[in-house]
């Protein structure tokens, strides 16, 4: 019996022993072997087992930790290249497989369950016009085993257009042998867009009609574009480097104090208009637009400047005020011309009038027939000459009323009418209007303008025919378009422009009376307010007279 114990004793031990290598083996740390107090070779075990569990633990877990370093540096390297935009592909030649990254197929717009990652398949995705081109350069880099680059357009599932830009390398084995080659490919397509922009502006800035400037908040110049060359006479050579006072006159350099101070607040001036000097020293008016330009932070860091040259505009605004002003008295002088000449013709004019008229009382039917002829063509001539002053002087007078005011149409050709009462019923004539706008406008022009357009329409009516006249307004969006119908006489069409001149007449006074100042009365008040007037008519058919009424009153 002394015997059995330890033996079973043993066989216990070892049995503990096995579950624990089992336990090493399944990578379970979780429990140790015990250690007995005999001290003899199957503890020697026990204790060597415990510390191959601990060192085995201790690497396992720093493998854990490393692997879980390297999973989180792929997770980063893959979220670098879709944020960059970069792919990456390696080709192991020998096996002939290649590995696309994940980015690489979001940049060539595949999938890797649709796409197989293959030489034949890549090159189909290359745009027909650069296949040649990367063909040879792969070729030439598998030749000469040296590292290679690339650019070149992708076509994409969905008909879009990439460009990429590929860097790749090769590595040789210690027999000269290709073992494997690595790349990139970069979508630079919005870089490409941008390039694409900053050329078109910088062609545009180079060719532009203006001066095109730009300068430090110190005021030296950074940029000079070929019409600033041609504007100031300095060559970009010339003006880089240089402080924008070159181009100031002397008793302006304080202007670029004010103009700075305004930039760097982040105040834009446009339309700045003043003076600046040439190269050769002559001087030249401009207006310039001055922006601020900011960086990526929003920070101003100098400005730039578009420059135009207005000498020309400015010496054409002088000569047109001048003009405007010599007008304006040339038009003073003629009204009062018109007024003093009007008014000292018509008092001997009113002297004949009034003698003839007394001679007329005093021997008409007491001389001869040829005599009572005379007088009556006397007494005609002397009130046609007295008519023809009120109508010229009239004439003149069209500019001189100043104020406008809101003009009810409807009323203003209905006191027509009523002033006009006697012609109309004489004639037995029908004036028709309605729904006639209310204006902002001159009363008297627009009386005046009416009642001949009015008066002549009666004037000119056919024999047995009562006179029909219609009024109708149309609203043309930025103008008011009137029309005045009748159905007289009617207009030839070769007098369609002659009737509207002063003095001119289509008939004999015998036939109609008139002075013939009329119509171009009507054409100058018409004209004053920036509208045009014409008329359309057949002779025998009736006449329309249009004119068109700008909504906002120009004089």
């Amino acid at each position: 019996m002394d015997n059995t114990i330890p033996i079973m004793k043993g066989e216990e031990r070892l049995s503990k022993i096995a579950e624990q290598i089992v336990r090493l083996a399944n990578a379970d740390f979780s429990k140790q072997g015990d250690v007995s107090e005999e001290g003899d070779d199957i503890d020697s075990i026990v204790i060597g087992l415990n510390l191959i569990s601990e060192e085995l633990e201790t690497y396992i877990t720093q493998l854990n930790n490393s692997q879980k370093k390297v999973e989180h540096t792929l997770i980063q390297l893959s979220e670098a290249q879709r944020l960059s935009h970069i792919g990456s592909w390696e080709w192991e030649v020998p096996k002939n497989t290649i590995t696309w990254s994940d980015e690489l197929y979001r940049i060539y717009g595949r999938t890797p369950e649709t796409f197989a990652a293959t030489f034949e398949n890549f090159m189909l995705c290359i745009h027909p016009e650069d296949r040649e081109y990367v063909n040879g350069i792969i070729q030439k880099a598998f030749k000469e085993k040296a590292p290679f680059s690339f650019s070149h357009r992708c076509l994409r599932p969905d008909g879009t257009i990439a460009h990429l830009d590929c860097k790749g390398n090769v590595y040789v084995s210690a027999t000269g042998d290709i073992e494997r080659m690595t790349g990139t490919s970069q979508d630079i397509s919005k870089l490409k867009k941008a390039e694409e922009k900053s050329l078109k502006l910088a062609t545009i800035v180079e060719f532009s009609n203006d001066a095109i400037i730009s300068k430090t908040l110190e005021g030296i110049i950074t940029s000079w574009n070929k019409q600033a060359e041609t504007l100031f006479g300095y060559t970009e050579e010339e003006a880089l480097g240089q402080h924008i006072s070159i181009i100031f006159p002397t008793d302006r350099l304080k202007e670029e104090v004010n103009i700075l101070k305004e930039i760097k607040a982040g105040h834009p001036l446009i339309g700045y208009e003043t003076e600046r000097k040439r190269k050769d020293g002559t001087f030249l008016a401009v207006s310039a637009t001055i922006s601020p330009i900011k960086d990526i932070n929003g920070k101003v860091v100098g400005a730039s400047k578009i420059v135009r040259d207005i000498t020309a505009k400015k010496l054409a605004e002088e000569r047109l005020l001048a003009y405007t002003t010599a007008l304006e008295q040339k038009s003073r002088e003629t009204e009062q011309f018109a007024y003093i000449a009007s008014h000292d013709l018509q008092e001997p004019l009113r002297t004949i009038t009034n003698y003839i008229g007394l001679f007329y009382d005093d021997y008409k039917g007491k001389l001869d027939k040829s005599a009572d002829m005379y007088l009556d063509f006397i007494s005609g001539a002397s009130r046609r000459m007295q008519t023809l002053i009120t109508d010229l002087l009239d004439y003149t007078r069209i500019e001189t009323e100043k104020t406008p005011t809101k003009l009810d149409l409807n009323v203003l050709v209905k006191d027509i009418v009523q002033d006009m009462g006697k012609t109309i019923s004489d004639a037995n004539a029908k004036i028709e209007f309605y729904n006639l706008p209310v204006i902002t406008g001159y009363t008297s022009r627009l009386k005046s303008l009416f009642q001949n357009l009015i008066s002549n329409a009666i004037k000119f009516k056919k024999p047995e025919t009562i006179p029909i006249i219609s009024i109708t307004a149309q609203d043309d969006g930025k103008d008011w378009l009137f029309s005045v119908t009748d159905n007289g006489i009617g207009i030839e069409k070769i007098y369609h422009d002659k009737i509207f001149l002063l003095f001119q007449r289509l008939h004999n006074r015998s036939e109609f009376e008139g002075t013939g100042i009329g119509l171009a009365h009507c054409k100058k008040i018409v004209e004053l307010r920036g509208g045009k007037l014409w008329v359309e008519s057949e002779l025998g058919k009736g006449s329309t007279f249009y004119f068109t009424l700008p909504k906002k009153t120009i004089l």
